[in-house]
């Protein structure tokens, strides 16, 4: 229970007062003086009240706030739209962010106010504004804008209308068109133009940062203003596991990292994340996926608020350019950690992955009454139903929860289909000694139940790849050199099989929102592991790569690795100059090199290579792309060994 005392003057005539809360986990029972104001469920919308019958004319007035966060009974039975803050294997069980964790305002306006403002538009220059007002009572009243460029010279466009409003609230669109407008695009293809709609109402005004553009998604290809682009990405979860603490600083911070790494879009993980995110993704030129805060399966109850917490995130989130496809829910089926892992368990995931549609509530009704929702207030963006089915937004965790990361590139080369969409893949990895202290002190032996259940360790997958030896700081090297190669062979594949059929990757994941030896690439004081310097080679958009070297070869073997160079620019490189050197015990013993024109949007084959093993050791491939106003590398290791040896390699490659 919140409670707060306040004296303010009474309205004047013709004032209206409202009370405004811009974000409370998860849901919100409001009182004023005595008064039942009215309740709100869901944590990242805005929502108010129109209190100005209701302040006291010559005493002080008392807020009163319900506030409820259930703790989930179990990752199955959820009853919370919440996502990730909803009983999550990645969050430690013992963090709840309930609260009021943004501003609450009284908001003055005349007769008729905006409570809220979108805009997009599309590449011929026809826009469209969306305005809630909510008015005292019925009236004409007269909307003026403005629309202009953000930080480039282009015309300027002025509208007005004349509107009839009634009591309460009133839902308008109003056209416009900009001649000569600027498209928005991400960024390795082109710039990020933006533009700024003013509107006013009275003696009110509002405004709200649009860009131009269009977004469709044609057999699991992103095309971005009518041309097709793959997404390279990863997935993105809170900032922080208390949403108070999110601040700008922080969340432009993130969506830097990514666009550092050399990705071009980002998957926002099973939660909807602060505006500032976002506005930073608009700038920095980043698709957007954003998930609806969906994860696993819920009790029927949750049908109703997630139909309408749908539409409020489609509302707040239409005219941010960055955010191009939705998807309604992640994994709709039975999910439980490995600590819950038993053979009913497994048969029963197995089963609701493979079944119909038809024969699972979530996917036969929740989700399409979610996708429904979605599209009601915002058609502009494509939705998918779900993130993790099998041959679609598929979840390849090869290397981590099933067989041995290589099992992979042998899967989807006889089920082509797993790789349409991959949305996550990837391995634990433990933090830097820096952060590990915080959890795990230097010195101590591991206490493998505490970093399970408080900081979400799987221990048993974690062991099953890399074993414990004593060595803590060993352990955190080999750990993170395990989680790099996982990320690097899947997404080097992936990329590789660009639009035959993989229409885009998404690695799993960026962060981690508290404490935590997690997927991420970077942890909680966000300092990066092995995997994100990783990530910054192959989600280059230029990649030059072979064919995946095997962990281990006999000494003698004829080496053939065919070697690739895959181009996600709209420009072509020209005549590129490649080469190859291949090293063993520290030796040069086979080298190659050559010259390619290298188209746009393209993977070509550029060589291959060719090389005798001739003596046992470690062998080191190394890799190089010359090219005009691109100069990349990449290596690989693995291990020469006589039959019957096993030479030193990475833990359960």
């Amino acid at each position: 229970m919140y409670r707060c005392r306040f004296a303010r003057r009474p309205p004047a005539r013709n004032e209206m007062v409202c009370l405004r809360f811009g974000g409370v986990y998860y849901s919100a029972r409001v009182w004023l003086n005595g008064r039942h104001l009215g309740d709100h469920r869901g944590y990242f919308a805005a929502f108010e009240f129109d209190v100005t019958d209701v302040l006291a004319e010559h005493a002080e007035n008392e807020l009163l706030v319900e506030v409820n966060s259930p703790e989930e009974p179990a990752e199955n039975e959820r009853e919370t739209v919440g996502g990730v803050w909803a009983r999550w294997d990645g969050l430690g069980p013992h963090i709840n962010p309930g609260g009021i964790f943004r501003g609450v305002d009284l908001l003055s306006s005349g007769n008729v106010r905006i409570t809220s403002l979108g805009a997009t538009a599309d590449g011929s220059g026809f826009g469209r504004a969306y305005v809630e007002l909510r008015a005292r009572r019925g009236m004409m009243t007269r909307l003026t804008g403005l629309v202009r460029p953000l930080g480039f010279e282009a015309p300027s466009v002025e509208l007005e209308r004349a509107v009839r409003v009634e009591a309460g609230t009133n839902r308008l669109e109003v056209g416009f068109y900009v001649p000569q407008i600027r498209p928005w695009w991400v960024c390795d293809r082109g710039e990020q133009h933006l533009y700024e709609l003013t509107l006013g109402c009275g003696e009110v005004d509002d405004s709200v940062r649009f860009g131009a553009r269009s977004v469709e998604l044609r057999d699991w290809k992103v095309y971005l203003n009518g041309e097709r682009l793959f997404a390279r990405g990863i997935n993105y979860v809170p900032t922080d596991a208390y949403p108070a603490r999110a601040s700008k600083q922080r969340l432009r911070a993130d969506a830097s990292l990514v666009r550092d790494a050399g990705m071009n879009a980002v998957r926002v993980h099973a939660h909807v994340a602060e505006n500032a995110f976002y506005e930073a993704c608009d700038e920095l030129g980043l698709l957007v996926f954003q998930d609806f805060p969906l994860q696993w399966t819920h009790r029927r109850s949750v049908l109703g608020p997630a139909v309408t917490q749908a539409g409020e995130m489609a509302r707040d989130l239409r005219s941010h350019p960055s955010v191009a496809i939705y998807l309604a829910h992640d994994e709709p089926f039975y999910v439980v950690p490995p600590e819950k892992w038993s053979l009913p368990n497994l048969l029963r995931t197995a089963a609701e992955v493979l079944s119909p549609r038809w024969a699972l509530w979530q996917r036969r009704v929740l989700d399409p009454a979610v996708v429904r929702a979605i599209q009601r207030e915002d058609e502009s963006r494509p939705v998918i139903d779900a993130a993790g089915h099998p041959l679609t937004t598929n979840h390849l965790y090869f290397g981590w929860y099933y067989g041995r990361f290589r099992d992979l590139e042998r899967a989807v080369k006889f089920f082509p289909g797993l790789s349409r969409l991959p949305t996550e893949y990837g391995a634990q990895a433990l933090p830097n000694s820096e952060s590990l202290r915080e959890i795990w002190p230097p010195g101590q032996a591991p206490d493998w139940a505490s970093l399970s259940l408080n900081y979400r360790l799987q221990a048993r997958r974690m062991l099953r790849y890399v074993p414990w030896e004593g060595d803590r700081t060993a352990f955190v090297r080999r750990t993170q050199n395990y989680q790099a190669e996982v990320l690097k062979h899947a997404t080097e594949l992936f990329r590789r099989r660009k639009y035959h059929p993989t229409g885009g990757t998404f690695a799993f994941m960026l962060n981690d929102p508290a404490p935590a030896i997690s997927w991420s690439v970077v942890d909680w004081r966000r300092r990066p592991k092995t995997a994100y310097e990783t990530l910054k080679t192959v989600m280059n958009p230029v990649l030059v790569c072979a064919e995946y070297p095997r962990e281990i070869y006999e000494v003698g073997t004829r080496l053939f690795l065919p070697l690739f160079v895959v181009n996600d620019l709209v420009r072509g490189l020209g005549a590129t100059r490649w080469s190859w050197e291949l090293l063993l015990g520290g030796s040069s013993i086979a080298r190659g090199e050559g010259q390619t024109v290298i188209p746009a949007d393209s993977v070509l084959k550029v060589g291959t290579v060719v090389a005798t093993l001739p003596a046992s050791g470690l062998a080191l491939l190394r890799m190089r792309l010359f090219g005009e106003g691109v100069k990349v590398g990449n290596e690989y290791e693995f291990t020469v060994g006589y039959p019957g040896r096993r030479g030193p390699s990475t833990p359960g490659a």
